[in-house]
């Protein structure tokens, strides 16, 4: 009669295909011999607890739909496609801290719309990294629970301006489902981002511009200006 011990020393060492090969000779009378005493009950338990642990290593995990992953993706930004790249992933995951790293802050600036700056011209004083920041988290803070948010970037020109300078060009549509009554979900405009490279090789954006979609439809003038004037 093989042992209790010699049965659980074959299923460590060779796992599950050997454990399923002693099922028979317990099917055949000799299961209760096997559980004689108290090592050999130990020793069964232990055996049917490594087929269960080992069997959910190969359990295969239902694909999530397309769009509604929520975590953080964040590219290395080895070249300026990289940072645009980031920033719709920011925007779509409401990631304060990804949101930061396609900025440089020691010298970032932002140019609202004409529009935007006609109604409040001493908000856009100096608006830098800091108030950049301040106004993503607070839009970040009223977009808890929601889903939904994306930034749509058509009529992509990216022009070299230098080595270690870029500029990115295209007409956008930012989708943000918060929770501020009477403000839009959707602003759209065009953006421009100057994208510099520092010494270590990584893209970030030091200056960005808004400006109103010349051929609006609609001659909507909500800009992305407009939802950071709303959450500062």
């Amino acid at each position: 009669m093989i042992s209790s011990q010699n049965i659980l020393i074959r299923v460590l060492a060779h796992g599950i295909p050997m454990f399923a090969r002693a099922i028979p000779m317990f099917a055949r009378g000799r299961f209760l011999l096997f559980l004689r005493g108290g090592r050999g009950l130990l020793a069964a338990i232990a055996a049917f607890c490594l087929l269960t642990a080992s069997c959910s290593l190969f359990e295969t995990r239902d694909p999530e739909e397309p769009g509604t992953t929520t975590v953080p993706v964040f590219i290395q930004p080895d070249r300026p496609q990289d940072v645009i790249q980031n920033l719709q992933n920011a925007v779509r995951t409401m990631n304060l801290d990804n949101y930061r790293r396609c900025l440089e802050p020691e010298v970032f600036s932002y140019q609202p719309s004409s529009v935007a700056q006609s109604r409040n011209p001493e908000l856009w004083q100096g608006w830098g990294f800091a108030e950049e920041e301040a106004y993503f988290n607070n839009m970040r803070a009223e977009t808890e629970g929601l889903s939904g948010h994306e930034l749509r970037l058509e009529n992509r020109r990216l022009v070299q301006i230098s080595a270690d300078q870029e500029q990115f060009d295209a007409d956008y549509r930012i989708t943000v489902q918060h929770n501020r009554q009477l403000l839009p979900v959707e602003a759209r405009g065009v953006l421009r981002l100057v994208l510099v490279r520092d010494e270590s090789g990584s893209w970030s954006i030091a200056a960005w511009s808004d400006a109103v979609l010349s051929d609006a439809a609609d001659g909507s003038d909500f800009t992305w200006s407009e939802f950071r004037a709303a959450f500062l």
